[in-house]
């Protein structure tokens, strides 16, 4: 009998019972497919084992109990903002008067301290109101008795002797193996598979076969759907409705607690008597729909057969893998990790996403309650445009969808034009816990979101996004930024003032410089936009004049921007550099006065904004926000070898992207029970191939720059120019660039700062030689001595 080895880049698995365990293994064994979530909780459903399933957009208000206790001395506290001794908030508390209309030649001057409102003191109203919002926890579709003798087997009451877990990671199919010993001493065996499909949205799958192992009694295997489920805190947010029961058959709609939505549940389930054992296939549809409509697709599943719905979920799952493949010579704990996260941003990019974006932790878990952040438009997105950038294009249409809001959300904290909320849903609407210092502070996610538009058309060459939408809401959030500046005549500049730095350690700063990085480049591009006829309409339907744009164009160059001192490091914000450098028992009720960083913002601004400085001044920065970074956040892991990679510090980089890699499985933050941390293999997946691959993506074409660690041979992996697939491979001497598709297809290609080459469709380009020899050249210059 042969038996295939199991391999570590592809299988995951943990043989464990213990109870302690299970929210972390609930998030690891996850699976989804961007509408349906589906924990990794065991078949069973024990009272601990922490059943969850979810479906994206489906977003319910409930109380705010489900935020449970903040501690007002946590760095994100507003101390205005807390609740006040009647049970209200101040939410709106310090929010700027709003302008008196359109642009004005003094708009974004500094307001005098005296003609700042007074603390906001009511309770909670319409536009701030007494409860959030978070997709409820529906009853478990893939729930599952086992009976033997009649008994149904229960984790208290039963000798477990084996339990495991192990994920198949190219096929997002999780196994498990139960082997049990009931009280007449009788052992029984139970092997499940289960997948949410990946071929149609809508659909959950789960196959089991019980075995006698050492006797005869009968065992029987029954479907079932697990009510008992609720939210946080015991918070339970739907009610029973319609329910249908039939052979082999069961279904519920779930009312959900306001604005008078559903969600239909239905379960179909195939026996059979084999030679292997009593087997079980179960079938479960979920969505908003009917129950007629849920039942009527359960049936065709069922029809079909799961080995045929397995199997075009697989298909499925490799046409993914092709469009995001990345291969390279990590170490097999490095290569796990690093594709457990790849199969994670495969799975939260949902066919919904033009409606409910992308959440933080996809549909892995309740953490941030499955809200938006910045995560998707600065660290996700860069990802899917180079993979699938068709779909990417769902992003844009999310945050364009949401415009209006976007606008009424600017009014609210007394600026102009459009700023998108740090936490939101498919509402548009600011999300975020009432009592943080966030809402109004964390504003460098409108610049985000709009760098998203401008970077899709320069890679696509899909310029009709900019007459659609990219224009629009680039004006509206240069009208914003515009509003928010500060005129300092002492100085002759503009300022930013009354920000949140994105580290999150110093919520109460001034121009943190990639704040205003991104400020300054939405103004001129605004300004740019603005002076293109193309683009006039978008204009016309937002009020925008020459005077209007060319002010953005004055601010951009007059906005203050910190610049490198004579060591070489950028200040993150004003009087970082006078904070103290003990780093001793910093945390995020203690770290204020401190130079610990959660995660570095300069490092996150010389991404986009390389060409400002020097690889030298970025070398220099890295080392010096190192000794400083806390990694408080999933994101500083990658983000440090991404930042590390590009200016050719590698044994860092390596360093840490192999802990960024590691970050869910071996739970490095100690939270990997709120869900996946999906933005990190982003950030992985760019920290490899634009860090480690040197590639840049322009409107031109591809540049490679390769920068291979020392450890690997090989690095391979396949990106998109103009929807184009391009498969890049980089050994030690050569670099081959293959384009796939029509032979009419042309994508210019070149090494470092060579002559651009075309590479053609259905041809292989090899650059070696001197172009290689350059290319290394490149990064040895940024290499000590």
């Amino acid at each position: 009998m042969s038996i295939e080895p199991r391999d570590p880049r592809w299988r995951y698995g943990v043989q464990t019972t213990r109870r302690e365990l299970e929210g972390k293994l609930g998030t690891t064994f996850a699976l989804s497919n961007g509408l349906l979530g589906l924990r990794g909780a065991h078949e069973e459903c024990p009272a601990w084992g922490r059943p969850e399933f979810y479906v994206a957009g489906t977003y319910t208000p409930g109380p705010v109990d489900l935020l449970g206790f903040h501690d007002p001395d946590h760095i994100l506290t507003h101390p205005e903002r807390l609740p006040s001794e009647g049970g209200g908030w101040t939410p709106d508390a310090g929010r700027r008067t709003p302008g008196a209309g359109g642009w004005t030649p003094d708009a974004g001057r500094r307001t005098p301290a005296a003609e700042l409102p007074t603390p906001d003191t009511r309770h909670p109203t319409p536009d701030t109101p007494a409860s959030i919002v978070t997709l409820p926890n529906l009853p478990f579709p893939l729930a599952l008795r086992v009976l033997v003798d009649g008994v149904a087997f229960d984790f208290d009451t039963h000798k477990v002797l084996s339990a495991e877990r192990m994920l198949e990671i190219e096929n997002a199919i999780l196994r498990r193996t139960l082997v049990f010993r009931d009280e007449a001493g009788r052992r029984t065996r139970v092997d499940s598979m289960r997948f949410v499909s990946m071929a149609d949205p809508h659909l959950v799958g789960l196959r089991a076969v019980v075995r006698r192992l050492d006797h005869e009694a009968p065992v029987r295997l029954a479907g079932y759907l697990h009510e008992d489920v609720t939210n946080t805190n015991g918070v339970r947010l739907w009610r029973p409705g319609e329910r249908l029961t039939g052979e082999g058959l069961r279904g519920l709609v779930c009312l959900l607690d306001g604005g008078g939505r559903s969600i239909a549940i239905v379960q179909c389930e195939r026996q059979a008597d084999t030679a292997e054992g009593a087997v079980i296939e179960l079938f479960a549809v979920a969505g908003e729909m009917s129950l007629a409509d849920a039942r009527r697709r359960a049936e065709a599943a069922r029809a079909a057969g799961f080995e045929a719905c397995a199997a075009e979920h697989r298909a499925a799952c490799r046409d993914v893998w092709r469009a995001s493949r990345v291969e390279f010579d990590g170490s097999p704990a490095t290569v796990q990790g690093f594709n457990f996260g790849q199969m994670h941003l495969h799975m939260a990019l949902g066919p919904i996403a033009d409606r409910t974006g992308i959440p933080i932790k996809g549909l892995t878990g309740h953490g941030y309650r499955f809200l938006v952040f910045w995560d998707m438009d600065f660290h996700m997105f860069p990802y899917y445009l180079m993979t699938r950038p068709r779909e990417a294009r769902k992003l844009l249409a999310y945050r364009y969808g949401q415009l209006d809001r976007y606008r009424e959300n600017a009014r609210r904290w007394g600026a102009r034009g459009a700023q998108v909320p740090w936490e939101t849903s498919t509402r548009g609407v600011e999300e975020t816990a009432p009592w943080l210092c966030l809402q109004d502070r964390e504003i460098h996610i409108s610049a985000d979101a709009a760098y998203m538009f401008k970077r899709y058309a320069d890679v696509t060459g899909d310029t009709d996004v900019l007459r659609e939408m990219g224009a629009e809401f680039a004006f509206e959030t240069a009208r914003f930024y515009a509003s928010r500046l500060r005129w300092n005549g002492r100085e002759d500049r503009y300022e930013l003032p009354d920000i949140g730095c994105p580290d999150q350690y110093h919520t109460f700063a001034d121009n943190n410089v990639f704040i205003s990085l991104f400020a300054q480049w939405n103004l001129r591009w605004a300004a740019e936009l603005a002076a293109q006829p193309e683009h006039a309409a978008a204009a016309a339907r937002v009020g925008l004049e020459a005077a209007e744009a060319g002010a953005w164009r004055a601010m951009a160059e007059k906005l203050y921007i910190s610049e490198p001192d004579a060591d070489g490091i950028v200040e993150q914000c004003d009087g970082f550099f006078a904070l103290d450098p003990d780093l001793a028992g910093v945390c995020e009720t203690y770290c204020r006065h401190s130079q610990a960083v959660k995660q570095p913002d300069v490092l996150a601004a010389f991404i986009p904004f390389e060409d400002r400085y020097s690889r030298e001044i970025r070398r220099r920065n890295w080392r010096f926000y190192n000794a400083r970074t806390l990694h408080g956040s999933s994101l500083s892991l990658p983000g440090m070898a991404y930042a590390a990679a590009r200016c050719g510090l590698n044994d860092e980089a390596l360093h840490a992207l192999h802990t960024s890699c590691r970050l869910d499985l071996d739970d490095v933050n100690l939270d990997t029970e709120r869900g996946v941390h999906v933005s990190g293999g982003a950030v992985q997946w760019c920290a490899i191939v634009f860090g480690f691959g040197g590639l840049d993506a322009t409107a031109e074409g591809l540049t490679l720059r390769p920068n291979l660690p020392r450890q690997w041979r090989r690095l391979a992996f396949r990106v998109h120019w103009r929807f184009r697939p391009v498969d890049v491979e980089i050994t030690r001497r050569t670099v081959r660039v293959t384009v796939a598709g029509d032979p009419t297809a042309v994508v210019p290609v070149r090494l470092g700062g060579g002559a651009w080459r075309e590479a053609r469709g259905g041809e292989t380009v090899a650059l070696r030689g001197r172009e290689t020899r350059a290319a290394r050249d490149h990064w040895s210059t940024a290499r000590d001595p």
